[in-house]
């Protein structure tokens, strides 16, 4: 091999452990931390940990204005140029916006505690956790905006950073206070993650980025900046408020349909699920998306899809393949025995995020290519999805399975769109791309049939 292209592979690979290192701790934290609250929860309090949890997630989504992306595209732009100036002002600008936006709804959410729990789990019995909640609103909100303040340095160190600091408050406070608190003690404990981990890891990284967060020349809220990259971020907060709104509404009925253990599995399902799919979105999301934000024409965005398309789709389907093969065995090990009626349901939903994986790779240029227009129906296809496949499962009679096959239908439709809108614009797969996979979906479809038989 070329030393040149074994650099580059070289150089690859250290980017993607960094990133897999970052959501290996993530995982490693939430074995212990799920451990630890199956033993103390089961499967009902699981269930009821999991809409609290969805909850704050959709609150701290619309709370962080979708700034990610347009702070990294600003701030990956005026590295390329060596402007410092729009660095710190693009930095200073979102972030005053989002501690604005954070006061308000943290408010709000601590006066209409007792509204939000009924909508939540059918009762204002929980009102206090949701109240306890308002402190992940409030750390969560500024996450997207942090990783994108590095992503646009394309950094992977600081990610790594974060996930360890984060992992290691929660882990420590989940051990201390569940026994003691129980509910409370575990919306607390993991509501610490944020705050702890946004602030030490910035207080490690501090040489790195105390020129980027040094008080702009101008005012700290630039208005007009503040509008230009409200623009970029509607798009994208909508899709996020979309896809989560969709996946929690469908759940409060989950719940009350099929009860608060059903939802405690599925709960169980998708953490696992998400948590091997995360590895590739940290890659996807803060290193490649950046670097494909300066390639040029449909010929550059097609050529960098192909370069990453069978390496990461690949071991995507291993990695999911290997994880529903062990199913059984992780579902006893990350959480107890009362999670073994989960099994089918990690398997199908594990065959679902392996679709996500490559509709994310596969639209990873969508918008750098075609701006909004084709970024936005890529991500708002497999929202519109769930909800009709969640119907036609449940009228099928699938019963607890209903929102597993939701989920995991919804992103292989998600995927054929991708693949027809993406095509349309000129960015297509190679023969031996397509066949891969063809393999992939196949291959796990049939595995997950042979495993929950």
């Amino acid at each position: 091999m070329p030393a040149s292209r074994f650099a580059l592979w070289r150089g690859r690979a250290q980017r993607l452990w960094l990133t897999a290192a970052a959501s290996a701790v993530g995982a490693i934290g939430g074995i212990a931390r799920n451990k630890w609250l199956a033993l103390h929860l089961d499967t009902t309090g699981f269930g009821v940990l999991g809409q609290i949890v969805a909850g704050q997630t959709w609150l701290a989504t619309f709370t962080g204005l979708g700034l990610g992306v347009p702070v990294t595209q600003r701030i990956g732009a005026a590295v390329a140029r060596g402007d410092r100036a729009a660095v710190r002002s693009t930095i200073s600008t979102a972030l005053t916006a989002i501690a604005a936006c954070v006061l308000a709804v943290a408010t709000l959410g601590l006066l209409f505690a007792p509204w939000i729990a009924t909508a939540l789990l059918g009762s204002a019995e929980h009102a206090g956790l949701v109240r306890i909640s308002m402190i992940a609103v409030a750390g969560l909100a500024f996450q997207g905006t942090i990783q994108g303040i590095f992503a646009g340095y394309s950094d992977v160190r600081p990610p790594l950073t974060y996930a360890l600091i984060g992992n290691g408050v929660v882990v420590a406070l989940v051990l201390f206070a569940v026994p003691r608190f129980g509910l409370a003690g575990a919306i607390g404990s993991l509501a610490a993650f944020w705050p702890a981990a946004i602030v030490l890891t910035f207080l490690f990284h501090r040489r790195d980025y105390a020129d980027a967060l040094a008080r702009p020349v101008g005012p700290r809220f630039d208005p007009a900046l503040g509008r230009a990259m409200l623009k970029v971020a509607f798009a994208g907060l909508t899709l996020a408020l979309l896809d989560q709104g969709t996946l929690l509404a469908l759940r409060s009925h989950y719940v009350r349909t099929r009860g608060l253990a059903a939802n405690g599995l599925f709960q169980a399902s998708l953490a696992i699920s998400q948590q091997i799919g995360a590895i590739f979105y940290s890659y996807l999301g803060g290193y490649a998306f950046g670097k494909i934000s300066g390639v040029a024409g449909v010929d550059g965005v097609r050529a960098y899809t192909r370069k990453h398309w069978a390496p990461l789709a690949g071991l995507a389907a291993l990695a999911f393949a290997g994880m529903m093969v062990c199913a059984g065995p992780l579902l006893h090990i990350l959480y107890s025995h009362r999670f073994d009626p989960a099994r089918p349901m990690l398997a199908w939903m594990m065959a679902g995020e392996f679709a996500k994986v490559c509709v994310q790779i596969w639209g990873l240029g969508a918008l750098p290519l075609a701006g909004v227009r084709l970024w936005f129906p890529i991500g708002v296809a497999g929202t519109i999805a769930m909800p009709l496949v969640y119907a036609g499962a449940r009228a099928a009679g699938a019963g607890d399975m209903s929102l597993p096959f939701a989920y995991g239908g919804a992103q292989v439709l998600s995927l054929a769109f991708a693949a027809v809108t993406m095509s349309r614009r000129g960015v297509t797969l190679a023969a031996r791309d397509l066949a891969l996979l063809a393999a992939g979906l196949v291959g796990l479809g049939a595995l997950a049939f042979t495993l929950t038989r």
